[in-house]
C-alpha cells in the first residue's frame, strides 16, 4: 500500500503547478471515484461504468485536451518536410514510435504501457478502455501502475470509450490515425444463448467497430485485431466483416504475446486472471481502393442498444 501511495504522490507532484494545496482526501476514496469529476487533482479521466451503452455526459477532462492538443502538435511537426525522422524510430515488432496511435478495448493498459517502454515515449499514443477508472483499478491489480507509467511517457488515456461509436467521441472525432490497434475483441458470454446467437453478437462488436476504425486511419493507415485463430473465434469471419466497412486484409501474423514484454491478457469481466490466447494472430487491414466496392458496403447495420457491447480484455 505504501508503494501505491508512494506512485499517487508522484502524479500530483505533476499537478502542483496548478494548484499548491491540491491533495487527495484519501487513497480509497482516490481509486472509487469518489470526489467527483471537478476534482482538480485527478490527472486521471473520470466517466462512469459502462456496460451496455456509452452514455456521454458532455464534460471533458481539461488534461486531456491539452494532452489532445500536444498530440496533434507533435504529429504536425513530423509531417512537415519529413521532420519526423530527426530522431531514430524505435520498433517493436509491427510499431513504430512515429506512428500516430489509437489503442481500443484496453483491460489493465499493459499492452500500451509494453509499447511505450520499447518507444520511450507514449506521445504518439491514445490508449481507451470501455470501463471506468474505477473498475480498472478494483479489477486490475498493475492497472495503476500501469496508467501511471503512460501518462508519464505522455500517452493520453481515455476511459469509457465504446469501439462501437468511437469515431463519433468527443475527444476523438475528426482525429486521424496510422494504427488503430483492437486486441481480443469480446462482447461477452451468456449462458443462455446458442452458439449462432453468441457468433452473431461478436460479429455486430466486430462489425461496428471497423465501420468506425475505417473512418479513424489516414489513407495509407492500419487498423490490427489481434484474435484467437481456432475453433469458434475462426467462424467469426474477421476478413468479411472488414469488407463490408471497405477493409482488406493486407496479411496476418502469428501473434505471441511474450514479444511484448509486460504484456497481460486480461478477461474483460473482472478478475486479474490471464487468459489463454494460444494460438492467435493480428489481422491487419487497410482501406480498399476507391475502385473496389463491395456489394455488401452499402447494407445499413440496425443494432440493438442493449447488445452494443465494446468489452475490454
Amino acid at each position: 500500500m505504501g508503494q501505491i501511495f508512494s506512485i499517487f504522490l508522484s502524479i500530483f507532484r505533476v499537478r502542483e503547478d496548478r494548484n499548491d494545496h491540491c491533495l487527495p482526501t484519501s487513497l480509497e476514496s482516490l481509486l472509487l471515484d469518489e470526489g467527483g469529476d471537478d476534482n482538480p487533482c485527478l490527472d486521471i479521466v473520470i466517466h462512469s461504468n459502462i456496460s451496455t451503452e456509452l452514455q456521454q455526459d458532455g464534460g471533458e477532462n481539461k488534461q486531456d485536451s491539452i494532452h489532445m492538443q500536444d498530440l496533434n502538435s507533435i504529429v504536425e511537426i513530423q509531417e512537415k518536410d519529413g521532420e519526423g525522422k530527426r530522431e531514430e524510430d524505435r520498433w517493436i515488432q509491427h510499431y513504430c514510435s512515429s506512428q500516430k496511435m489509437l489503442l481500443v478495448g484496453e483491460g489493465d493498459f499493459s499492452f500500451s504501457a509494453s509499447l511505450a517502454k520499447a518507444f520511450g515515449s507514449a506521445s504518439n499514443m491514445i490508449a481507451t478502455s470501455l470501463d471506468s477508472r474505477g473498475f480498472l483499478f478494483k479489477n486490475y491489480g498493475n492497472a495503476l501502475f500501469n496508467i501511471h507509467e503512460l501518462r508519464t511517457r505522455g500517452c493520453t488515456i481515455l476511459h469509457g470509450v465504446d469501439a462501437t461509436e468511437m469515431a463519433n467521441h468527443s475527444s476523438l472525432k475528426g482525429m486521424k490515425f496510422d494504427r488503430v490497434i483492437y486486441n481480443f475483441p469480446h462482447a461477452g458470454f451468456f449462458g443462455n444463448e446458442t452458439s449462432e446467437q453468441q457468433i452473431s453478437r461478436q460479429q455486430m462488436l466486430i462489425s461496428l467497430f471497423f465501420e468506425n476504425a475505417a473512418q479513424m486511419i489516414h489513407g495509407d493507415g492500419e487498423i490490427h485485431v489481434t484474435h484467437k485463430s481456432r475453433g469458434f473465434f475462426l467462424n467469426w469471419n474477421l476478413k468479411h466483416l472488414a469488407s463490408t466497412a471497405r477493409l482488406q486484409l493486407i496479411e496476418e501474423v502469428p501473434f505471441n504475446f511474450t514479444d511484448y514484454e509486460g504484456y497481460h491478457t486480461k478477461y474483460g469481466f473482472g478478475g486479474d486472471k490471464n487468459f489463454n490466447c494460444n494460438p492467435c494472430k493480428t489481422y491487419k487491414f487497410r482501406l480498399q481502393p476507391p475502385e473496389c466496392p463491395t456489394a455488401s458496403s452499402t447494407t445499413t447495420t440496425t443494432v440493438n442498444a442493449h447488445h452494443k457491447m465494446a468489452f475490454a480484455i
